[in-house]
Formats: C-alpha cells, structure tokens, sequence
C-alpha cells in the first residue's frame, strides 16, 4: 500500500515524499482543485462540482497533517474549507493519464511456445478470477487464447461480450464468414496475408481483435502472431535511426469500396509513441498503405525502415504460428500483435469481433479494484 513519509507546505505548494523513495511538488492550486469531498466532486458519478476557475490565485493552506500513517494527506484550507487525499490517490495521478499499467513481456516464437497464454472456457465464463487473469495475460503477452469453447456463433459472442460490448465496424459487429469476398478484404479470400495490424485506415484502429474458427476442412490455412512490440525493440536497439523514422513519418492507410459508398482514409506513424516515449501502439498494413510521397532522400530512408520491419515480421524465429480450430478463441491487441495467415484450399469458417481498446483496459481496471478493495 503506497503512503507518504514526508509532506511539508513551502512557497509553490506542498512538498511530499512517497514511500518508494519518489518526490514530488503538488501546487496549492492542484490540490484545491483536486478536492474530492462531496461539495467538490459527487459521490456517484465523479465529476468535478467545483468551479475551477472560481477559486482565488492567491489561496493558503492553514493547516497541513499526515493521517493514516501517511496514507492520507489533511489539509485545513485558509477559507475554511478542508480536503482530505489519499497516498495512493496522488501517486496515481502521478503517473501518465489514461495509461492502464501491465507488466509487458515481448515474445518470439520459442519464448510464447514455453509459456503460452491460455484460459479454460468454462472458468472465464464463471469467474471473474479467471477472466482478470485472461485479461493480464493479454496485457502481457497481447494475445490469449480460451480453450473448450463451444464451436458455435453464440459461445464466441458471448466470450467478446464477457469482456465488453462489440464494435460496429464496415463489417458489422460479429462477423462469421467464409471465403466468399463479401466484403473487399483480401481476408475473405483464400490467399495468403502478410504480417498487419488492421484497421490503419481508421481515425481509431480497432483495439483487440478476436478470431474463432467454427470449422475448417481443407489444406494450408496456418495463423501467424508477430509481436509487433518485439520488432520494436530490436530496431530501437539495432537500427535506431530507421526505428525512429517509423516513429516520425504518418503513413496513410485507405479501405476503397465505392459501390457501397465506403473510402476511409486514417494516417499515422507505424509506431506512435506518447508524451512519455512509451510505444503505445503499431501500426503496420502495406497492403493498406496509400499513395504519399515524401522529400525523396527521406522518402529513401522510410522505404529503408518500412522494409526493415516487414523483415522482421517475416522471420520465423518471431512468428508464432498455430492453425486456428474450433475450440480455441483468441484475443489479441491489434495495436501491439501483427497477423497472418497462409493461404488455404478448401472450407473455413471464420467468426470473430473486435473490441475497444478503453473498454478493455476499463474491464481490467474494474477487476483489479475489486479484488483490492476485497483483500
């Protein structure tokens, strides 16, 4: 449990010390306006009922005390008014907003096969132990499997809807297809597809990514997982240069459908970074990439690291390969894993969904609460 060991008023605000040994200057203003006692935010819903921009630019702090053996910080304000914060509340805003912390693991293909990620159907169904833990494996790892699943439309919806609602995309909410290009996606084809994340060609791509395959009866059809964040790592080590190039140059991709009136078009780096350098997210689709053109040494150079990623997606030391078969559902996170898939003859039947990315991470945020506040 985090608690402060030291906190002391100075002139810009209140100086504090965490247990971990990290510091930090919290400003008056932050704090009045971070208050959570009920007149300042509601009980309920959270939202802030304070007017922040009300409150005086000169306002002082009477009385300052460290409760709870330093799990609460007491502030007795100059006006009268008193907020009371908890240690591990402040520490928590300390950290980078929105950001859902797990403990990420890269993978190749030897690594994944020694420890792969998997939970039973029937456990994840009826408990929430078992489906917080499906979920940091997913966080970890970026994909898990649940096995013993019944092969039916109904059993792989109701795993997606375990976890979160369903996203509608161009190609509806649950799909269950087989090769029979309804859509214009060389997914509903039987031919080979290389190492992507889908969705470039989206504002927002898709966050996870589920696949069942209800049946098949044929030849061929292997799926491929890529760590896309393994990739990463290996050119920030190796090629610093080219990895930064992905880090810079937004690359366009594009869905045409014109005769249902379809032409998306999204941009941005095939690796974004956030405010903090963290690799957030990849994104990486040549068979989706549209035309643009660059300065043409640069352009040179890009093309260099484009080409330097796609062979790492290539090698087979870094691909987890595995024929998809009724039974075994897998998610995975379409900003972090690269699929794939060979090409096949004969019958397959392919269902599957996607899922928000913030749905997700919420859904694992509210586990992670419970089983806390139950300990």
């Amino acid at each position: 449990m985090t608690h402060l060991t030291h906190a002391a008023a100075t002139s810009e605000g209140i100086d504090t010390a965490f247990a971990n040994g990290s510091t930090h200057l919290f400003t008056l203003a932050w704090l009045r306006d971070h208050c959570s006692c009920a007149a300042c935010r509601h009980p309920e819903t959270q939202q802030r009922l304070l007017d922040t921009f009300a409150l005086p630019r000169d306002i002082k702090v009477a009385v300052l005390e460290l409760g709870a053996g330093g799990k609460k910080l007491q502030l007795a304000w100059a006006d009268g008014h008193q907020s009371i914060f908890g240690a591990e509340d402040l520490a928590e805003a300390l950290k980078p907003v929105g950001i859902l912390a797990s403990d990420v693991t890269t993978w190749d293909d030897a690594e994944i096969s020694a420890d792969f990620p998997q939970v039973p159907y029937d456990a994840l169904m009826a408990e929430d132990a078992a489906l917080e833990s499906y979920l940091e494996k997913i966080g970890r790892f970026g994909f898990c499997f649940v096995e013993g699943t019944p092969a039916t439309p109904e059993a792989t919806q109701a795993v997606a809807r375990r976890i979160a609602y369903i996203r509608e995309t161009i190609f509806g909410g649950y799909w269950d297809f087989t090769a029979n290009m309804e859509h214009k996606d060389t997914a509903y084809t039987t031919l080979a597809i290389g190492p992507h994340t889908d969705g470039t060609y989206s504002f927002d791509a898709p966050g996870y990514q589920m696949f069942h395959c209800l049946a098949f009866d044929g030849v061929g059809g292997e799926n491929v997982f890529v760590d896309g964040f393994r990739i990463a790592e290996i050119m920030r080590r190796e090629t610093p240069e080219l990895y930064r190039i992905l880090t810079q140059v937004e690359v366009p991709g594009q869905y045409i459908d014109h005769e249902r009136g379809i032409h998306l078009m999204a941009r941005r780096p095939a690796l974004r970074e956030d405010s903090t350098g963290r690799l957030v997210q990849v994104s990486f689709n040549n068979l989706d990439r549209a035309p643009f053109a660059l300065e043409p040494a640069f352009m040179a150079k890009f093309q260099q690291a484009y080409a330097a990623f796609a062979r790492l997606a290539g090698e087979r030391s870094l691909q987890y390969r595995r024929r998809l078969a009724p039974g075994s559902v897998v998610l995975f996170d379409n900003w972090r894993l690269l699929h794939a898939r060979d090409a096949y003859s004969g019958y397959r039947r392919l269902a599957g969904a996607y899922l928000n990315k913030e749905d997700v991470e919420s859904r694992l945020r509210v586990l992670r609460l419970r089983k806390a506040r139950a300990a």
